[in-house]
């Protein structure tokens, strides 16, 4: 059975998005996302609307990149380096278990 992994990344508000009124609509903490329905704000509590006003996701890795002075911030350059990495490590190890103790390198 394979072993799915799933990342995501949070990007600011492109130009367009911006000037057409777009609203952040996703904040991560951890490796919980938290997704905003924007098009319900302003509406009271029990209104006629169903839809839910925040959804709530968890992922194997967030990464937020919308403001660099966030002490969380990842630029893309980043992600792609932990990313890589992390596939780097889960590929090695299982080959490095089969193989005698004495061949692997940590």
């Amino acid at each position: 059975m394979a072993n799915v992994k799933v990342a995501i990344r949070v990007r600011p508000l492109n130009v367009r998005e911006t000037a057409d009124g777009g609203k952040l609509a996703v904040q991560v903490e951890g490796k919980l996302a938290r997704i905003r329905n924007v098009k319900l704000d302003g509406r009271s509590e029990g209104a006629v609307d169903s839809r839910e006003k925040l959804l709530e996701f968890c992922f194997d890795y967030c990464y937020w990149s919308v403001d660099p002075a966030d002490p969380h911030y990842a630029s893309q350059e980043e992600v792609t380096a932990l990313l890589k990495n992390s596939l780097l490590m889960e590929t090695m190890v299982p080959q490095c278990q089969a193989m005698k103790p004495s061949s692997c390198v940590a």
